[in-house]
């Protein structure tokens, strides 16, 4: 599907899904490059950026999570710049180009006013949608963070991958992005102009931003993991003590209640007036003996 746009002196067409008869009538009527044309029709598994003639060619992926807590998936939007239009191509919704769509139709200013290029705007916009992401992130690691001091330790190991993954994935999407517009910056000034370039500088300096919150992000999950970790460790390890403790008292009671129930024609004590009780009061003394002994040695 194909939709047109204009805003001041510059004109956005922006294909959803484009088919092979809407790529060659923008052959015809926008000049596109055909071999720019070629990569339009599918998606591309690499992030770059090219010039022919005069117009600058970008492939760019986004992070996006659909769902709360769910793994973050992947998107694409393929950009064709010139002077004074811009060509987007995506195969999935995304919502920020529609956000952007609107402030289009209704004539807002963008960037209050400053003469700004399409591109630069829908980019913005898509970061902004980044930064919303990242600000869920950081609400579920907080949610992390609570749940672990609740006591829920075992079930934080699952989320903390979770969110280690989604995470991850966001840095390594984002990423290449350095190196796509470091590209860009290198080549504008010659075929758009200085503020082209100054534009870009503007926008390198936002995204380094993102990645400084992704990597603060990172590391904060680390910690999580690490004192998610070192409580459940704990716990174990008290469990371990308890059990411990309770085999070596229940140890020498089994015994002797063994060696009083051997099937032998003499037993001491048994037979005698009193004997079960006898017997008991060994075993409990037995057990108030170590009992006492282990909270001398402050092990329970």
């Amino acid at each position: 599907m194909i939709t047109t746009r204009f805003f001041m002196d510059q004109q956005w067409i922006d294909l959803n899904s484009p088919t092979k008869e809407e790529i060659d009538s923008l052959i015809l009527t926008e000049n596109l490059d055909p071999i720019i044309a070629k990569d339009l029709l599918l998606p591309t598994p690499t992030q770059y950026t090219e010039t022919r003639d005069n117009m600058i060619y970008t492939v760019l992926h986004l992070p996006s999570i659909k769902q709360p807590n769910a793994l973050s998936d992947v998107k694409e939007i393929d950009f064709v710049i010139t002077p004074n239009s811009l060509i987007t191509t995506r195969y999935d919704s995304i919502d920020a180009l529609h956000y952007f769509a609107k402030q289009v139709e209704v004539s807002e200013i963008l960037n209050r006013g400053e003469n700004i290029h399409l591109f630069f705007g829908i980019i913005r916009e898509i970061y902004k949608s980044v930064i919303d992401e990242l600000a869920y992130m950081h609400d579920w690691l907080e949610e992390i963070e609570k749940n672990i001091f609740e006591g829920q330790e075992k079930a934080m190991v699952f989320s903390i991958s979770s969110a280690s993954r989604n995470l991850l994935n966001f840095k390594k999407i984002l990423d290449p992005h350095g190196a796509v517009f470091d590209s860009l910056k290198e080549i504008s000034e010659e075929k758009f102009g200085k503020n082209f370039q100054n534009q870009m500088k503007t926008l390198i300096e936002e995204w380094r931003r993102i990645i400084k919150t992704i990597n603060n992000q990172l590391e904060l999950t680390a910690e999580l993991r690490e004192t998610n970790n070192a409580m459940l460790s704990t716990k174990q390890n008290e469990t371990m003590k308890v059990l411990t403790i309770m085999a070596f008292v229940t140890f020498p009671l089994s015994l002797i209640a063994a060696i009083f129930g051997m099937n032998t024609n003499y037993l001491p004590i048994v037979g005698s007036q009193f004997d079960f009780w006898i017997v008991m009061g060994i075993m409990s003394m037995l057990s108030i003996i170590m009992f006492i002994f282990f909270k001398y040695k402050d092990w329970i």
